[in-house]
């Protein structure tokens, strides 16, 4: 390949990932075309971008990038996948998806949260964290919680006092009605 074309395809995918900072990488072996199909229509619908790359250059490109490179991501035949938005969409879909299909022709093999590497595993604890909303979800019911203890707190002595009162008003009115008859 000339240095003409290999500065040409370089460009093309600088260009292409050039504002991506987070992805998957995937093993992208012994795939019939039509699960191969199935799984880029599933992320297209998602909003999720799927790329067979080679290494080198890809390898190459991302170190250009200032992504922090393990060689041993890029090994064998790789697929790159990103977008979707948060960090967690891509790993969860892929996670969800494999599992579905129950294919070992597509597995995960790391990925990049950041710029920084990450492996396989980290990929797949990536996928279990809940989605943003959940989360702040969480958060806030955190943050309230003291908040709701105190105000019960606060509010179970008015009550009480309200059914001592209570008590008392209706004791006297027994009591009005016993001396009545």
């Amino acid at each position: 390949m000339s240095k003409l074309l290999k500065k040409k395809i370089a460009d093309e995918f600088k260009q292409r990932y050039g504002d991506m900072r987070d992805c998957v990488l995937l093993k992208f072996e012994g795939l019939d075309v039509q699960t191969a199909n199935h799984l880029r229509a599933h992320l297209r619908k998602l909003g999720v971008k799927l790329n067979v790359v080679p290494n080198r250059l890809t390898s190459f490109i991302f170190k250009e990038m200032n992504f922090q490179v393990a060689d041993d991501l890029f090994s064998g035949p790789t697929a790159i996948a990103w977008g979707g938005g948060e960090a967690t969409t891509v790993p969860k879909i892929l996670t969800e998806w494999i599992r579905a299909t129950k294919t070992k022709a597509v597995a995960i093999k790391g990925g990049f949260l950041g710029r920084k590497p990450m492996n396989a595993r980290q990929v797949r604890e990536l996928a279990d964290i809940p989605p943003r909303p959940v989360l702040l979800s969480m958060v806030l019911g955190s943050a309230i919680a003291p908040m709701t203890l105190l105000l019960y707190a606060a509010t179970a002595h008015q009550s009480g006092f309200v059914g001592l009162l209570d008590a008392l008003i209706e004791k006297k009115e027994k009591e009005g009605q016993q001396a009545v008859a």
